[in-house]
């Protein structure tokens, strides 16, 4: 043990992308901070694989490139393909995020040229790394672990013991950031529980590097596999020539996780390709949980859980990653005018209000998408209870205790009786009908552009202005854009046709943005270094002539008109017209949005 102590303003304990997001957002602020990691240096073995539209927006504010992100993503066209298959190349249906008006949504509500990108989280991670390492106001230590910590009425005390010496040492810093993952030992040290189903299904999967563009029939970026010699698998092809992953369920507890050796995944993975002269090279495997969970508190004192130690989500939908991004652009700015003393300690509170109803949504759709998933193997006339019946029956005791040429037998004769059901799909044209359109209602899965960019906080660091939210009709596929306290900014090109300067170019997450529209007088001096405020005027915004009326449209105010834009880019005051700009308005509303502070006059 040692005597040393370590002072921070803020400790984050785990560098993986929420932990190493939520440094970065510290950072830009201004805010010194300690990034611990108990692992030795990044993660090789691949988790997520999907970036948002949302994620590669806060991101790119954050300063990274576009092509520095999309630099290891799979081609845009593999993405946006999603497939249906017996074997890899047998294929039965297939959702195209292409086709029909889904690429043109996306394309008409981003100033980001792509809508997602398809990159393994392992790439993304070295990116984000590189950018963390860079920055003089993040100081990071791998292979050192978090032990304890102590709260005081001025602050956290964390015991971090370095794995490579044994020594410990002492962390003082006013809040502590939790995000060290799903088994999140801080959290458990907090007492903070778990609330929803801690098992749906238990998984292997194999990391494997391979060129399989001449194996494939279709590139896509998602093959769910029906064979059933390799029942229930997925392939994750996070770029169809360099890297895939091969997922397979294990119907625990009849089965051990353990029993997964390389070599049974081989075979696993051959028969799932449908080919078996093609040579795969296991580089890493991993075992995971399926679960559904959201913590029943996303705070205790001044320590706070982001990412997925505040929820685990079925990976279904690619919502685990991007919602601990969000945790992370969400919390840091707060904690930021806190330190600064810009704010007073009541602005964390609306960190969890604000964050909880949307994480809680995305918690509900990725489990729903994983059960819907079962309306495909309905759809053929398999019943999904009767087959995992028949799954843990070949794995039970009972059948174990067989001679080895009876369980061949019996498993012979289970995958021909399920290579009969899948040939229904070439023989009958309804039971071919009702795959194709069981497969066609799995495209909110993946369709999700509501979820992305729609989703609006109704409670938390915002002045309602008594407005409905927009009706979309589908909150997971639609999205309507909008300028109502709580919602996304939008993104509106400021210069017509020209299309070189989006709205959202404005924002600027070291400060919150007063837009003001083309009538109203705005002549009050450095706003910015009283109230944290930076004006914004339309009518000074380079915008052509013929195209300020529109803008004003798109952004819901009249050139009266003015919007209050927090650093995270959600909309926080909005008074569509009639606006009387003063200082004393200003101090008002931000007193009420961030403080707590009483109305103008109040």
């Amino acid at each position: 043990m040692s005597d040393r102590t370590v002072a921070a303003p803020v400790l984050v304990i785990g560098a993986g992308p929420s932990g190493m997001v939520s440094a970065l957002c510290l950072a830009k602020r201004g805010i010194d901070c300690l990034l611990v990691e108990r692992r030795d240096g990044p993660d090789t073995h691949p988790k997520a694989h999907e970036l948002s539209a949302r994620s590669i927006e806060i991101l790119h504010e954050l300063g990274f490139g576009y092509d520095e992100l999309a630099a290891e993503a799979s081609p845009a066209e593999d993405a946006a393909k999603i497939l249906f298959c017996d074997t890899i190349q047998e294929e039965f249906g297939c959702i195209d995020l292409h086709a029909g008006s889904a690429g043109r949504k996306y394309r008409e509500h981003l100033e980001a040229p792509m809508p997602y990108l398809n990159v393994s989280q392992v790439e993304l991670e070295k990116v984000v790394r590189r950018h963390v390492l860079a920055s003089p106001r993040i100081r990071v230590l791998y292979n050192h672990q978090w032990e304890s910590f102590e709260q005081d009425r001025e602050g956290v005390t964390s015991r971090i013991q370095d794995r490579a010496t044994g020594e410990t040492f002492t962390v003082r810093s006013e809040y502590v950031l939790c995000a060290d993952g799903a088994g999140s030992r801080s959290r458990k040290a907090l007492g903070i529980e778990m609330r929803g189903p801690d098992k749906l299904l238990d998984f292997v999967n194999a990391y494997f590097q391979a060129d399989l563009h001449r194996v494939v029939r279709t590139r896509g970026k998602l093959y769910f596999i029906f064979s059933p010699r390799a029942p229930g698998s997925v392939f994750i092809a996070h770029h169809v020539e360099k890297r895939w992953v091969f997922h397979y369920p294990v119907a625990t507890p009849h089965e051990k996780i353990e029993e997964y050796t390389p070599e049974v995944m081989q075979k696993k993975i051959k028969a799932a390709l449908g080919r078996d002269d093609v040579d795969i090279e296991i580089t890493s495997m991993s075992h995971w949980r399926m679960t559904a969970q959201v913590a029943d508190r996303f705070r205790s004192g001044r320590v706070f859980l982001v990412g997925d130690a505040a929820h685990r989500f079925p990976p279904t939908g690619g919502l685990g990653m991007n919602s601990g991004i969000g945790d992370a652009h969400n919390l840091a700015w707060k904690l930021a005018m806190v330190l600064d003393g810009r704010a007073p300690p009541c602005l964390l509170d609306t960190y969890e209000a604000e964050r909880r109803p949307v994480i809680q949504t995305n918690c509900d759709e990725s489990r729903l998408n994983f059960e819907r998933m079962s309306e495909v193997a309905e759809a053929f006339g398999i019943h999904v209870d009767d087959a995992r019946w028949v799954t843990e029956a070949l794995a039970s005791s009972t059948m174990r205790a067989l001679p080895e040429a009876l369980r061949a037998f019996a498993e012979r004769q289970a995958q021909r009786y399920g290579e009969g059901v899948l040939a229904r799909y070439h023989r009958d044209p309804a039971v071919r009908e009702r795959v194709l359109l069981a497969i066609a209602h799995q495209r909110s899965h993946f369709d999700r552009i509501g979820l992305d960019l729609g989703y609006t906080y109704e409670e938390g660091a915002i002045l309602r202005d008594g407005t409905p939210p927009p009706a979309t009709g589908d909150h997971v596929s639609s999205y309507v854009p909008s300028t109502r306290p709580g919602a996304r900014f939008p993104h509106v090109w400021l210069d017509g046709n020209t299309r070189r300067r989006g709205s959202r170019a404005i924002i600027d997450y070291r400060a919150s943005i007063l837009l003001v529209g083309a009538a109203v007088e705005a002549r009050l001096g450095d706003v910015e270094a009283r109230h944290g405020v930076r004006l914004f005027e339309l009518r000074a915004a380079d915008i052509p002539a013929c195209h300020v009326a529109a803008v004003h449209t798109a952004l819901q105010i009249e050139p009266d008109g003015a919007l209050l834009i927090r650093p995270d880019g959600h909309v926080a005051w909005r008074q569509a017209r009639g606006v009387i700009l003063s200082d004393a308005l200003i101090a008002s509303i931000v007193g009420q949005v961030y403080g707590g502070g009483a109305p103008l006059g109040g």
